[in-house]
């Protein structure tokens, strides 16, 4: 919230700067100036006057609500997500729970209806309006839009998960590349030459490193794609992405799909159309959730550990807000390969 100040030296004028601006004129960074509103020890003592007085010069006041923040705790974590209906995602919810208990947090959720910046900073200030002490965000947002929510000014500590992993901001996420070649790499060494991708949401960070994996291994291998088409992470969209693929005539004896959820409708599709898995047509998924193994057949998959991811993002939250240095900015944790019945060698 913006106001009117008035100091006896100048003039009562309009408040209109941002935390942004702060920075410009003191010229240290945004962070910095959030340091010194939020009254860190970790400020130095000259660049904390030059700050202080370009937040006077400026007109710049602080959120009210942040003020709050910094002066009073919660207990409360609030974790900004998109469809927490999809498997992952409960599971790094369910992660995330279990580790703020352990450090005598509760958790707030807040899900965001579609994936745009309005969306996400809808879901960031109805946690704010609850004074959470801290927040996780997994949106898949870009770096332009994780810079926006950082230069908000407002926010208490935050971890991202799962992001554009080209920003510096704080972050805990898999290895979605290393685990999508693994996926890859599997289908080729079995023989395959023909593999079609069915991907998750193309606005989706998570879509583009899986693609990435995949893309950067077949073409390693002197290979490229039949075809490539996205669908929505759920079963009822990997089923329509199948039979798009085989009412449009492309042949191939291979699938790389982006998560089991959609894998689900891929061999439904399949059966119905009377092709085997995986005598005709071999199919991989990405996540190995706890149903994958009672597929029919059993999921070939590549395994991350949701749970840990959860816990993974508390622990990193906590050392930010008790303003400890993290020994690594950006947490990437392992994936594998976990093969079982839905893959075989190509039919010579």
């Amino acid at each position: 919230m913006i106001n009117k100040i008035t100091t006896s030296m100048k003039p009562m004028k309009q408040a209109s700067a941002t935390l942004k601006d702060v920075a410009k004129v003191a010229g240290v960074s945004h962070q910095t100036v959030a340091r010194v509103v939020r009254k860190s020890p970790k400020v130095a003592e000259k660049t904390r006057i030059k700050v202080e007085k370009a937040i006077a010069d400026s007109g710049y006041l602080p959120n009210r609500m942040a003020q709050q923040l910094a002066r009073r705790k919660s207990l409360t974590l609030g974790f900004v997500s998109i469809d927490i209906s999809l498997h992952a995602i409960s599971k790094i919810a369910e992660g995330i729970r279990k580790e703020a208990a352990k450090q005598g947090f509760t958790l707030s959720i807040s899900t965001m209806n579609e994936l745009n910046p309005d969306a996400c900073n809808q879901a960031i200030d109805e946690l704010l309006g609850q004074q959470v002490d801290g927040l996780i965000i997994n949106t898949s947002v870009t770096h332009t839009m994780i810079k926006q929510i950082l230069e908000r000014g407002n926010l208490p500590p935050c971890i991202f998960i799962d992001f554009d992993k080209t920003s510096e901001a704080l972050q805990v996420s898999h290895d979605q590349v290393g685990g999508a070649s693994l996926a890859a790499q599997h289908l080729i060494d079995l023989g395959h030459t023909k593999i079609a991708l069915i991907n998750g949401a193309e606005d989706t960070c998570v879509a583009h490193w899986r693609e990435t994996g995949w893309l950067n291994t077949l073409e390693n291998a002197g290979l490229k794609p039949v075809h490539t088409i996205h669908g929505k992470w759920n079963a009822r969209s990997g089923y329509q992405a199948t039979i798009d693929l085989l009412d449009a005539g492309h042949d191939f004896t291979a699938l790389l799909v982006a998560n089991d959820e959609m894998c689900l409708g891929v061999l439904r599709a399949l059966n119905e159309r009377h092709i085997k898995v995986p005598e005709d047509i071999s199919v991989v998924g990405f996540d190995n959730h706890e149903d994958s193994e009672f597929y029919n057949p059993p999921l070939t998959t590549v395994a991350q550990d949701c749970l840990e991811l959860g816990e993974k993002s508390v622990s990193l939250l906590m050392q930010q807000m008790k303003e400890q240095a993290p020994e690594q900015a950006q947490v990437l944790l392992p994936t594998h390969l976990v093969q079982r019945q839905s893959t075989a060698p190509v039919k010579s």
